[in-house]
């Protein structure tokens, strides 16, 4: 039907193996309310690691994340989506839980045409295939940092910010924090993610440091807004923010939580005002702060990050986030091995769905 082939490429995720495999491809799927994409690049995210190991929680309205970032061209669209194919599509997976793994040749996404509306992104970039970035990560932080001033009633930025975390979210939390105007300064334990930004030419030797510097920093007056970006926000990690933060100051968390977190422990509902996207006040070592934090995005946040980056493309330098490109048959070996700790890739690891081979660092 409509060129779409009788098998194609797809990986399984069972009982915390990824395996690639050959499966017939379901034509009796394809519906008036059906897009297929053929994705051209695949991201991974952290969200796939963690689901890999059961340390995320799967939210039964959007179903799991597992292959999610990706950039591609409609392949088939139903006569009620209003798509049609040839267009140059991304995904929100923040919208509806009926589509397959996006870690494959061809991905089936199922909705009301209001549905995909918001979960199938039109890319306004004919060249991302030439220098690839992904849109979904951005269009989250895009989204987090605008439900920040929200929240706050802040005006514009121009506040002191400290960053917890110098993985993608935290490094691209970086680029919108500055371009909004504020002095940035990044915190991460590990060597490796902090020389990938300074080799990048994403942060300035000044605004990357060492975590264990974070106690001189906090000496030295603290910061306004703390966001805390890394991939599990443990008890540790988020003391460690709210030494960082002055008195009065915004403790903003993105990801890393599941049901039941708390703080301070046993305190405010951390997950929740996560979630829901809630600001509450809290009191934690003879400090006020104001915890508070954003979850998914919408389309209109993709649409603002493809026309920053257009517009302000030395601001936001995301195709320098991506450290490694590989294959589809290459992937579930690197996936496990980032799953398990085996691996830890600075900066966005791509897969190319169309090549053969793996490609040299970027």
């Amino acid at each position: 039907m409509s060129g779409l082939p009788t098998t194609y490429a797809t990986t399984t995720l069972r009982d915390g193996v990824v395996s690639l495999g050959t499966r017939r491809f379901p034509h009796g799927e394809l519906g008036p309310d059906t897009v297929v994409i053929k994705p051209d690049h695949l991201g991974i995210c952290r969200a796939d690691a963690k689901e890999i190991h059961g340390s995320r929680d799967v939210m039964a309205d959007r179903g799991p994340l597992f292959g999610h970032e990706l950039v591609g061209t409609i392949a088939f669209a139903g006569d009620r989506t209003g798509f049609r194919p040839g267009e140059l599509v991304t995904l929100n997976p923040n919208i509806t839980p009926t589509r397959t793994t996006g870690f494959a040749e061809y991905v089936l996404v199922h909705g009301t045409g209001k549905q995909l509306d918001q979960a199938v992104v039109r890319v306004p970039e004919p060249h991302i295939r030439d220098t690839p970035w992904m849109p979904e990560p951005f269009a989250c932080i895009v989204h987090a940092l605008d439900k920040l001033l929200d929240l706050t009633g802040l005006p514009a930025l121009g506040k002191r910010v400290g960053i917890i975390g110098a993985g993608c979210a935290g490094l691209m939390f970086a680029m919108y924090a500055r371009h909004l105007g504020a002095p940035v300064a990044v915190f991460n334990r590990g060597e490796p993610r902090r020389a990938f930004a300074r080799q990048q030419g994403i942060l300035a030797d000044h605004e990357i440091h060492p975590l264990t510097d974070a106690e001189a920093a906090a000496h030295r007056g603290g910061y306004d807004i703390v966001i805390v970006a890394p991939t599990i926000a443990t008890t540790e990690l988020l003391e460690t923010a709210a030494g960082l933060a002055a008195d009065g100051a915004v403790l903003f968390v993105y990801g890393g939580t599941r049901a039941g977190d708390t703080f301070p422990t046993g305190a405010a509902d951390l997950d929740t005002i996560r979630r829901r996207e809630r600001i509450e006040s809290v009191t934690h070592q003879g400090k006020r702060l104001e915890l508070s934090g954003a979850y998914g995005c919408f389309r209109e946040d993709y649409e603002k990050g493809f026309r920053l980056h257009a517009e302000h493309p030395q601001d936001f330098p995301l195709e320098k986030l991506t450290s490694r490109r590989i294959t589809l048959e290459e992937f579930p070996h690197r996936v496990m091995d980032i799953a398990a700790g085996r691996a830890d890739f600075p900066g966005k690891v791509l897969i190319d769905v169309t090549a053969r081979h793996s490609r040299p660092h970027s």
